[in-house]
């Protein structure tokens, strides 16, 4: 039996271009993580950085969170990274909708223990944000201080990216009012 997680349901959104997977995963900030818990699934939302080389999603979070029990090594999880672009109208209701782009990903979990790799993997992650700042305004974490840090990699198993444009047949399209910063 075909499972839901070895097909896209829209494939005329599919994209299988590889470019266009490592172009969204390499210009995007955040992603929102899932895995099965006994009582619910657990969703987290997360800065991410992405290995090309290894082909392999990274981020981290507390150990001290609901996640540092449940992020196992190991278990299932399945990560969305997405985009949205202009809201458009049409002649029904119905018909309106947005653009978007987005990965989906599924793997398992591997907890980073080994103290170099977690913190090369910490200092990829620093250096997709913040490799800017002067080096003369901050002081580099220790291993003490990441100590109550879970990094997380992610080798991905499957992947499915999808892309919607505004489609001609649209009446107008625009950008949301919704303003994106806090």
């Amino acid at each position: 039996m075909e499972k839901k997680i070895d097909k896209v349901r829209r494939t005329d959104r599919q994209k299988e271009e590889i470019d266009f997977m490592y172009s969204l995963l390499e210009n995007t900030a955040s992603c929102t993580v899932a895995v099965n818990t006994e009582e619910a699934p657990l969703i987290h939302s997360t800065f991410f950085d992405f290995d090309k080389e290894n082909n392999e999603i990274m981020f981290h979070f507390s150990k001290y969170g609901y996640g540092g029990s449940e992020m196992t090594d190991g278990k299932p999880i399945s990560i969305s990274i997405y985009k949205y672009g202009k809201l458009y109208t049409s002649d029904r209701t119905v018909n309106f909708g947005g653009e978007y782009q987005s990965v989906i990903i599924y793997g398992k979990i591997r907890i980073v223990d080994e103290q170099e790799e977690k913190m090369n993997a910490m200092k990829s992650f620093f250096n997709k944000f913040f490799s800017h700042i002067p080096t003369t305004t901050y002081k580099e974490s220790s291993a003490t201080e990441a100590n109550p840090v879970h990094v997380v990699k992610v080798k991905i198993d499957k992947w499915f990216g999808k892309q919607h444009l505004v489609p001609e047949k649209a009446l107008s399209s625009f950008y949301s009012d919704i303003k994106p910063l806090i």
